[in-house]
């Protein structure tokens, strides 16, 4: 078990490709170091704007509370 909040980064020798476990979720996979933490970079992009995406049209519902 990772530490919480690790970046893990194996290589799949089936596939040939690099994949990232970040505690709890697998977020990120490519062909090289870089394209995999680049693509986990677009998953934490995207989960963050999901969020708070979320978040707003709750506080519009609410009204702002």
């Amino acid at each position: 078990m990772l530490p919480k909040n690790d970046i893990d980064i194996n290589f799949d020798e089936e596939t040939r490709a690099y994949y990232i476990i970040w505690q709890p979720f697998v977020v990120g996979m490519g062909k090289t170091v870089h394209e995999v933490l680049e693509d986990l970079r677009q998953a934490a992009h995207l989960g963050v704007d999901t969020l708070i995406n979320s978040k707003l049209r709750d506080s519009y519902k609410g009204k702002g509370e």
